[in-house]
């Protein structure tokens, strides 16, 4: 196989990894703001049982304050998954730009 057919190949697939890595950090952005606001409002409970008085109020506080936490924690997760996919396929885009410079004719480069 001649050296252009494999450039052209790896190129394709630089380019597919980069259509990759855009919906990634697209989701990313996503995710981050939901994350955000989940906090604040975690937050904004747990400054609420901080200050509640009533044992009744504080327990429902405690509870709402348990599921925020949890909804966190799994939107933490969403988040720390799509980090390592991202880390992952900038990984293989440098390794295929690396490829790609290697086998790419020195007349060229020039």
């Amino acid at each position: 196989m001649s050296q252009t057919t494999v450039i052209a190949k790896l190129k394709e697939e630089l380019k597919k990894i980069n259509e990759a890595l855009e919906q990634l950090k697209a989701q990313k952005k996503k995710v981050d703001e939901e994350y955000s606001a989940v906090l604040d409002e975690e937050n904004k409970i747990f400054e609420e049982m901080r200050k509640c008085r009533d044992m009744y109020k504080y327990t429902q506080l405690e509870m709402k304050y348990n599921m925020v936490s949890r909804r966190r924690k799994e939107i933490e997760a969403r988040r720390n998954e799509i980090e390592r996919k991202i880390m992952g396929y900038t990984e293989e885009r440098s390794k295929i730009e690396r490829r790609i410079e290697y086998l790419r004719p020195r007349s060229a480069s020039s």
